[in-house]
């Protein structure tokens, strides 16, 4: 196959019946909750909550994905012709695939906080200071945008005019290329690490004999919660383009299209899965913060408004009442739950 820029001829109205619907659900549903998320881990953060910094760049890395669903909306409207030049292509698809992958890395890192902060909360101590997690979710950003921003240079070519904006039926040798060869780094490194240190963490909680078997059951339900949101809301969507950009590399134009035409539809499916990720993330993530939840229930509760907290409540909130002095002391110190 050649380098330039060509497109397959594919049903582009076929996705506007799910992904309109989709789109407009998750804007008008994950707005609010990423907003309330983002209020209610300002308290964490001036706090020194470490774990509020990855989660509080994962809620902003939704919003700003969110703020760009009204353009895919746009978008699909007009069977995905695109009438707002080159260089709003650019914005959106630079800001929209830069939290994309950015989400990735977040929830990776806030599963290693978690496997530090329990394995190993002394040898690793400056990653668990809120300077160094600011410091490394900094680097995240910078190297996401990049590698995204590389990426959709390559994409759009050279052409002056915009008919589709980074659709995927569009043909790009040089891009496939790139795709196929960072699919890596943007998805299976985060995906393995982040199994690992979840796993790792369930192992550890295993070994505390102290610890009462509904309590662990609780953790190890929401754990589990956890990895299965992952792998089945983000891994359809990650498959689906490594499979279509690998083939692009090793396959004719035809046979390639043929391809594209075929799996064209689920594309977007999976893309729509994982963008409903927007809204079961600040509902999941939200309650690794105790605090948060404590208030939470304050602020719905007249009880807890007239009289404060109740002790029962204190006790069915956290695990600090069965778990040994140096776990204890570890939890309450990073107010997590697990």
């Amino acid at each position: 196959m050649n380098n330039t820029t060509d497109f397959c001829p594919v049903s582009l109205n076929a996705t506007k019946f799910f992904r309109i619907p989709v789109y407009t659900v998750v804007l008008v549903a994950g707005l609010p909750l990423n907003c309330l998320a983002l209020w209610a881990l300002v308290y964490q953060m001036k706090r020194s909550v470490v774990l509020s910094v990855y989660i509080t760049n994962l809620m902003l890395a939704n919003l700003l994905q969110i703020l760009m669903l009204p353009f895919g909306i746009y978008s699909s409207s007009q069977n995905h012709h695109w009438g707002l030049g080159k260089g709003a292509c650019i914005a959106v698809g630079l800001a929209f695939r830069t939290n994309f992958y950015a989400k990735n890395s977040f929830l990776c890192l806030i599963a290693m906080e978690r496997y530090i902060g329990l394995v190993y909360p002394l040898r690793f101590y400056r990653l668990q200071t809120m300077q160094g997690a600011a410091k490394v979710s900094i680097v995240v950003w910078l190297l996401v945008m990049s590698l995204c921003a590389v990426g959709i240079v390559l994409e759009m070519g050279t052409r002056a005019q915009q008919t589709y904006c980074l659709d995927f039926s569009q043909l790009n040798y040089k891009y496939a290329q790139f795709r196929v060869s960072i699919v890596a780094l943007s998805f299976f490194i985060p995906c393995v690490l982040m199994g690992f240190f979840y796993f790792r963490v369930l192992a550890e909680l295993r070994k505390v004999v102290s610890l009462e078997k509904r309590v662990k059951r609780q953790i190890y339900g929401f754990i589990s919660l956890i990895i299965a949101a992952f792998f089945l809301l983000f891994t359809p969507f990650q498959v689906m383009l490594y499979y279509r950009y690998y083939w692009e590399v090793k396959l004719s134009r035809n046979d390639v299209c043929a391809l594209v035409a075929n799996i064209y539809v689920y594309i977007h499916a999976t893309l729509c899965l994982t963008i409903s990720g927007n809204i079961l993330d600040p509902l999941l993530y939200i309650l690794l913060l105790k605090d948060v939840r404590r208030e939470f229930k304050v602020t719905l509760s007249s009880r807890a408004r007239q009289t404060g907290i109740p002790y029962k409540l204190e006790q069915q909130d956290g695990l600090t009442s069965s778990v040994p002095e140096q776990m204890q002391n570890q939890l309450r110190t990073q107010d997590v739950t697990c």
